[in-house]
């Protein structure tokens, strides 16, 4: 049965800054895991530059889609502060604009980290199989 009731002890403002501190953490984790993924990515490209070439295309695109990822990323918080100057101003259809850019950016930024580390993985399967 749905009910209208808080937990007890706990307010509306409680709910909010546990999912401001939990998107805070996320944006967080997907600047790591893609800044990690490119750092990881262009040692690796070092590695492999003059023994298999033929894998430097694949890590350099990995490379970028972890770029992209790490600028979707950045992006998250700038659309999120965009959204609530609008929603304190009253304005609630550019705010449901604001959201709905900055959840796109947050997975957006984990489906770029997802794809470039794709695109490695099958360029090493493709050149070593």
């Amino acid at each position: 049965m749905a009910t209208d009731a808080t937990p007890e002890g706990l307010k509306p403002k409680d709910f909010t800054e546990q999912r401001n501190d939990a998107l805070r953490e996320g944006v967080k984790g997907l600047l790591l895991i893609n800044g990690g993924g490119a750092t990881a990515m262009l040692a690796f490209l070092q590695a492999v530059w003059q023994t298999k070439p033929q894998i430097a295309p694949f890590v350099v695109g990995c490379i970028a889609f972890l770029a992209f990822g790490l600028f979707l990323a950045g992006l998250v918080q700038f659309f999120r502060y965009q959204a609530s100057f609008v929603f304190q101003g009253g304005h609630t259809v550019a705010f449901h604009r604001y959201r709905f850019l900055y959840l796109a950016a947050a997975y957006g930024s984990l489906v770029a980290f997802i794809v470039g580390i794709g695109v490695v993985v099958v360029g090493v399967l493709r050149v070593t199989t």
